[in-house]
């Protein structure tokens, strides 16, 4: 007997799990290295102790007091067994365990195993889980709540843009409708001003006691105010809490946050067009989270489109255009080199495009020699082919790369002037632009690109009933594209003068065709050319 007892005691102590066996009583009679070693006491010997005495003294612990109701109804023969989980804070970190009690007979007499089981990987894993599974559910809640509130915002601020018949109305509807929607207690549009390089507020709506900006903006020098900052790097830009933002007191009254404590501001834009700046202020700080700036993103193209299709409605009936003339300087734009590096004058003469959508632009260098060459060597140019010798110059042709001659063709604009002096880096342009967004657009894509650009004259001025403009879009649904190069090609070298600038084998040879195809090119070009001049149709009899 004595020698299996020795053998069990061996066993428990190599278990890692901690065990106590009880008596009747529940006083501990065993215990194995496991317990002795996890005592906080630091007690060794704990035999002959009552375990469930000891569990009653901590009854302030809900824990402890659950643990000796359940020992004691296992000792009373109530149940064979109980269990439960409990924390247990030790010096180092919070563990949790597992006691199991049971009970079993020994020649006759009742005895109750303790069983202690860390499970603190188990039980903060299943925390971990039922922590996330209520975060869960919160931002499910919370995200039922924002698409309830977005649905209705996305359908009133589309309604709103969709159906109005002004810019101006645009703008003062979704101002009204944002500001009708928590958080936001202000909102205002701005547009900016070209020549003054300014930017305020055009429409707004909001509470009467929030205070609106009254100074105007001045665009890259009042960097600081998300609006500017939103149009100059064209993303939205947002400042949390106007409380920790250094410039609040800059552009708004001491004390703003009485008014509004968070500020987003997200450009206006169709494309390249850039119609403004949507600037939103809300009641409380840290609203404008990454979920809140989509939605606000998405609204502001909504209202951008809107806008573009107003203006593209009013391009169709207005009778203005803006003339702009600006002055650049800088060592990549290739007039400006083609000039320094030949010592020539660069005039321009006029542009089309290849079948490929490749823009030619044509110039006249006045000198001959090695013309080619160096303007093949620029960048930005892909090609360079004289197309003919005449007076003191050469006719060039140049097909381009990404330059600001394909730029200003993608806003709308018809270069009038794009010419540059000898030795001189300065490159004067002149544009034609359909609107004042264009001209925005087209100047700030000037600026990013070129290190010097001078506004010369800014100009809305009325046009024509019918200007060329409107004879060309009606002729490109009319003519081919190698009829159109023909026609381009031969008008830009100077083919209908006297004496010709080039010769019909020279256009020919430059579009790789025959002599006889360039004419009939050409022919059928200028039929429907005069056919739209003279209102007669080139297809009909007599």
């Amino acid at each position: 007997m004595a020698t299996r007892d020795a053998l069990a005691e061996a066993a428990l102590d190599t278990l890692p799990i901690t065990v106590a066996v009880l008596d009747g009583n529940g006083n501990i009679l065993l215990t194995n290295r496991a317990w002795d070693e996890l005592d906080r006491d630091g007690k060794t010997d704990h035999v002959g102790v009552n375990y469930v005495a000891t569990a009653r003294m901590a009854e302030q612990d809900e824990y402890a007091r659950r643990a000796a109701d359940g020992l004691e109804a296992v000792l009373a023969g109530d149940r064979d067994s109980v269990s439960m989980e409990y924390p247990c804070q030790t010096p180092a970190q919070k563990q949790w365990f597992l006691m199991r009690a049971s009970r079993f007979t020994v020649d006759g007499e009742d005895r109750v195993a303790v069983l202690h089981l860390e499970i603190t990987d188990r039980k903060l894993a299943e925390i971990e889980a039922d922590e996330a599974a209520q975060r869960l559910r919160e931002e499910q809640q919370s995200l039922e709540h924002v698409l309830e509130r977005v649905d209705g915002l996305v359908r009133d601020v589309t309604d709103a843009a969709v159906g109005a018949t002004s810019r101006d109305e645009i703008e003062r509807r979704v101002c009204q409708r944002l500001t009708a929607t928590d958080p936001y207690v202000l909102a205002w549009v701005g547009r900016v001003d070209v020549t003054a390089q300014r930017i305020s507020p055009r429409e707004w709506a909001g509470r009467d006691d929030v205070p609106l900006e009254t100074d105007e903006l001045v665009l890259s020098s009042d960097e600081t105010h998300p609006a500017v900052s939103a149009l100059d790097a064209g993303e939205s830009q947002v400042i949390q809490d106007v409380g920790t933002f250094e410039d609040a007191d800059q552009w708004w009254p001491t004390g703003a946050g009485e008014w509004f404590q968070s500020v987003a501001a997200v450009p206006l834009e169709y494309g390249d067009v850039t119609y403004g700046v949507l600037v939103l202020f809300a009641e409380e700080a840290e609203v404008v989270d990454d979920r809140e700036l989509l939605v606000l993103e998405s609204l502001a193209g909504t209202v951008s489109t809107a806008m573009n299709a107003i203006e593209a409605r009013r391009m169709l009936t207005t009778e203005t255009v803006v003339e702009l003339e600006v002055a650049i300087e800088d060592s990549s734009l290739f007039v400006g080199a083609l000039a320094t590096d030949l010592e020539a004058s660069v005039t321009y003469r006029g542009l089309t495009y290849d079948r490929d959508g490749t823009a030619l632009a044509f110039f006249y260098v006045d000198q001959r020699d090695g013309v080619a060459d160096v303007a093949a060597s620029l960048d930005g140019v892909t090609e360079a082919t004289v197309l003919s010798e005449y007076g003191d110059g050469a006719l060039l042709e140049l097909a381009l790369s990404d330059d600001v001659v394909t730029a200003i063709g993608d806003h709308g604009g018809v270069i009038q002037r794009l010419d540059a002096a000898p030795n001189n880096r300065v490159v004067d342009l002149a544009l034609q632009l359909p609107n004042g967004q264009s001209t925005r657009s087209i100047y700030n894509v000037l600026e990013e690109r070129y290190d010097r650009v001078e506004l010369l004259s800014y100009h809305e001025s009325d046009q024509p009933t019918q200007t060329p403009r409107d004879v060309l879009a009606k002729l490109d649904s009319e003519l081919t594209d190698r009829q159109a190069m023909a026609l381009r090609k031969a008008f830009y070298s100077e083919y209908f003068e006297w004496p010709r600038g080039t010769s019909g084998e020279e256009l020919a040879e430059s579009m790789g065709v025959s002599r006889s195809t360039f004419h009939q090119h050409l022919r059928a070009a200028q039929q429907k050319l005069l056919a739209e001049l003279f209102a007669v149709d080139p297809t009909s009899e007599g």
